[in-house]
């Protein structure tokens, strides 16, 4: 048996975790598949068979997982029970999960929320939890401007309208210029400050509300800060860039989108959950609101019959606007690298580590 072993609790059995691998090799350790390790055969989703790509070809290239609902606390166990460590995307990790997994000192989520962990419960216990903070900020920018370009240009209705067969530019109207459009970033961290840098050169005037920021460091995007109800009084697209907390949660309801312009646009790049999603269909059936653009959603996946998917004045993306290449080879390798250098007794010197005070009471790894 390796002397260390991590395993990935919610890919799908047919992912090869080859960069988790590659990392766990510098301390003798192993990284293993918790659906393969079931014993339960590959199975791929309709759309992912779709390609008629063989699954060991489609391993490499998508990145799906299994639902999280079915990572219940008794197949986590199943999964790591002999564990050391585990990587999770999309699955809880409570406590009662890690009270199942006796040898567990280290969580790692290879994205920048860590709100499926029970981050006190893990404390408590002497678990270190990493995330990757910033890992995609650039990406999640270039999203949330495509978003918003192609919001303030009616793509959705255009592209919807010539598929049906009508060709008529007076859809359009009425349509601003994008130079005259106000954008307000909800939440001014690393990830808001990105899409300044992008929006700026496009002529948006640019508003942000964040409490922990300084009108000196928003000057130095571009930026002027106010109260988010000036915001959403003046912006004609309002973009969610808020981490999700229980200050956070359904930061934007019936109250804010009553607020907004009828004519202004919401996008959320961030996390479902901070916009309430029935209060923004509420709103956007009733015309309160002109449109949204949304690669996050409450609950994920997206079913197929949201009302969200039948609307004309909506963007939709699969909680993709981190995704590229680069972002999450770098994001694996980093949370892997993070996992083994704590397993023995290593800490980054980064903000990866989500609870520093664990170094004082790190658990003890149980005899194999």
């Amino acid at each position: 048996m390796a002397k260390y072993r991590l395993v990935l609790v919610d890919r799908p059995a047919w992912f090869q975790p080859a960069i988790e691998q590659e990392e766990m090799a510098r301390i003798g350790g192993e990284a293993l598949v918790g659906w393969a390790r079931l014993g339960e055969p590959p199975v791929l989703d309709a759309v992912n068979a779709s390609t008629g790509l063989p699954v060991d070809e489609l391993s490499q290239i998508s990145i799906s997982y299994v639902d999280s609902a079915k990572h219940t606390p008794e197949v986590i166990e199943r999964m790591a029970a002999d564990a050391d460590a585990v990587m999770v995307t999309s699955a809880k990790i409570t406590a009662e999960a890690m009270d199942r997994l006796p040898r567990l000192r280290a969580i790692g989520r290879p994205g920048i929320g860590y709100d499926v962990i029970d981050v006190p419960a893990a404390t408590e216990r002497g678990i270190a939890v990493f995330s990757s903070p910033g890992f995609c900020a650039s990406e999640v920018a270039d999203h949330t401007l495509m978003l918003a370009l192609g919001l303030a240009r009616k793509l959705p209705l255009l592209h919807h309208a010539i598929r049906r067969g009508v060709y008529e530019r007076g859809l359009s109207a009425p349509m601003p210029a994008v130079y005259e459009l106000t954008l307000g970033l909800v939440a001014f961290g690393e990830i808001a400050r990105q899409v300044a840098l992008r929006a700026k050169p496009f002529g948006f005037r640019l508003l942000a509300s964040d409490p922990f920021v300084s009108q000196e460091v928003a000057s130095q995007y571009g930026v002027t800060l106010v109260p988010i109800d000036d915001l959403l009084r003046q912006a004609d697209i309002v973009s969610v860039h808020a981490p999700l907390m229980k200050e956070t949660f359904h930061l934007l309801s019936e109250r804010e989108f009553n607020l907004m312009k009828r004519t202004a646009y919401v996008i959320n790049t961030a996390r479902g959950p901070v916009i309430d999603q029935q209060a923004l269909i509420a709103a956007l059936r009733a015309g309160r609101i002109a449109g949204a653009g949304l690669d996050v959603f409450e609950s994920e996946p997206l079913a197929a019959d949201n009302p969200l998917t039948t609307m004309d004045n909506v963007l939709l993306t699969p909680h993709t606007a981190g995704v590229s290449d680069s972002s999450q080879i770098a994001s694996r390798h980093r949370t892997a690298r993070n996992i083994v250098n704590a397993l023995v007794g290593e800490w980054p010197p980064t903000r990866d580590l989500v609870n520093p005070q664990v170094k004082e009471n790190l658990r003890r790894a149980e005899p194999a």
